[in-house]
Formats: C-alpha cells, structure tokens, sequence
C-alpha cells in the first residue's frame, strides 16, 4: 500500500463533545492510519495547548489536522502560521460553527471529512491574515460582533449550539454601540462613525454565509464598515440567512478590498478574531497571500 504521509500529527481539543470524543477518533484514527507510516494524537488540555505543540512540533510533520471548532483552528493557525517550513493542514469540524471549515467546503459530517484527507484529492494555498502578532484565517471584528460574542454564555452555546449565537445577536442590537474608527487602505483613509468593523479572509460567521464574491485566494482581505443606518440590512444579511449577496444602494455598508488594510480606533475596542476576544487598539491586517496549503472539499 502507497502512504499518502509519512508522519501526521493530529491536534484535538480534549474538552469538546462532552464524552463523544473518543468516539469520534475510532471513526477517525484507522482510516488515518491507513494513509501513513506514523501518527501522533495530541489532545489539548488547556488554553494555549495547540497553538504550542503546533508551533514547537509543526514543522516535524508533513500532515496537521485539527479536530476541533473554530477556536482549536484559530490556535493551531497562530502556531503553524510564523513556521519557515510549514506543512499541510487539514481541518475536521469538531466544534458548534465550524465557519472555517465551511469556507473550505470541509463537509460537517466527520466521516465524510475524513474521507477528503484520505483521499487527498483537492489542495489549495490559502490566504492567512496577519494582525499585529497574531494571525487569523477567518474573520477580524469589532463593535456588534465582537460584543456578540462577548455576550455568549458557555453554557447555552454548549446546549443550543449554532441557535446561541443568534440569541446573543438579538440580544446585543437593541442599542448597538458607535464606533469611531479610521480606516486607511489601497492609499485612502476613510473616517466613520460605524455599529461594526468586518474584516473577512473566510466565507461563514455563525454558520452563516457571508458574501460569495469572498476569495480566500486572492490576496485580498475584504472590509466592512456598518453604519448605524446599514444595521438592519447587516441584520438581515447574517441573522437570516441571505443569499450571500449585499444590495445596498445607499452606500450604509462600507465594503473595501486590500491586500493591507490598518484600522484605528478612538478608544481601545474588543476585537474578536475568529470567535477568540482580544483587547486591542490601532491595527494593522496584512494578508499573507497562499501561506498555507490545506486540504479543502468540494465546491457545492
């Protein structure tokens, strides 16, 4: 038998499923270890687990998977992302949104996910973002996505999943807070009084998707200045699931495409990246065009 690989490391948050986990390995491991000489499994404990082992071990491997939600990818992303010799990466949705492996087309059943890494059939270089000393793969935000975020309880995400979000939405836009905030890209600065700053790499927030012309190869980051009189059709573009297309006429969405973009506010905001909160202040996102290879699924 042909090995696809000869040493795969295969990262998983230890804490999620409540007990499925190992369950999910035994659909997970044999298939893997069909396609290998060796592989190592390491099951996160603590916060910072992955973003480590990732880092200090990365480059050892020719195969990464992570088996884990968005906040497992967004560590695992930070601790390959600064490697000179970076291998290739692979994602199995093991969390309550998944967007990154949405934006991948990774199907959310875990067998079939297995199933395109054995099969190795579709790679692509992905653009990875750069945000000070910190990296991201999906999105950047502040104002109402951040404070959505902040308003999730553990709790009821664990329990409702996907539908926690959109509670902690609602809950959030009764008076969304003004954002002072300065935008300079492509050698133009732009100064705005917004509800929300977007910064998308990724195709999917909350499970949702955002819009289709989002590349994740082009080199291009794409920005999102909401007004407070563009919230309702935000609202409705994320919350209702659109079709993925923005119409809006009056210019209340500020949209931006750069390869660079820096972001500053009036006062230090909360920024949420790739689901993760981070107090931050003046900003500078850099896309890092085709930095990593990942193995994707097919386009629906």
């Amino acid at each position: 038998m042909t090995m696809l690989y000869s040493r795969i490391l295969l990262v998983c948050n230890g804490k999620a499923g409540k007990g499925e986990l190992e369950v999910q390995l035994k659909d997970v491991i044999p298939p893997l270890l069909d396609k290998c000489d060796t592989m190592t499994v390491h099951k996160t404990k603590d916060k910072g687990d992955a973003e480590r082992i990732c880092r200090d071990t990365g480059h050892e491997y020719d195969l990464v998977i992570i088996m884990g939600g968005d906040g497992t990818v967004h560590e695992a992303v930070n601790g390959l992302a600064s490697l000179n010799s970076r291998p290739k990466v692979a994602i199995l949705p093991g969390g309550t949104c998944n967007d990154f492996a949405r934006s991948l087309n990774v199907p959310m059943n875990m067998r079939q996910a297995v199933e395109i890494i054995t099969s190795s059939e579709r790679e692509k270089d992905i653009d990875i973002v750069k945000a000070g000393d910190r990296y991201f793969s999906n999105f950047w935000g502040a104002g109402l996505v951040s404070k959505t975020s902040d308003n999730i309880d553990v709790g009821s995400k664990s329990v409702l999943g996907k539908l926690s979000y959109y509670i902690s939405a609602f809950q959030s836009i009764q008076d969304p807070q003004l954002l002072n905030v300065t935008v300079t890209a492509n050698g133009d600065t732009i100064h705005e009084e917004v509800v929300m700053v977007l910064a998308a790499n990724g195709r999917s927030i909350g499970a949702n998707p955002l819009p289709v012309d989002i590349d994740l190869e082009d080199g291009l980051l794409d920005v999102y200045l909401v007004k407070k009189t563009g919230f309702p059709l935000m609202k409705e573009f994320i919350m209702l699931r659109s079709t993925g297309e923005v119409s809006d006429p009056t210019n209340d969405i500020i949209h931006i495409k750069a390869p660079e973009v820096s972001i500053r506010f009036e006062d230090n905001e909360r920024v949420d990246m790739d689901g993760e909160l981070y107090d931050q202040g003046d900003q500078t996102l850099v896309v890092l065009k085709h930095h990593m290879r990942l193995i994707v699924g097919e386009k629906k």
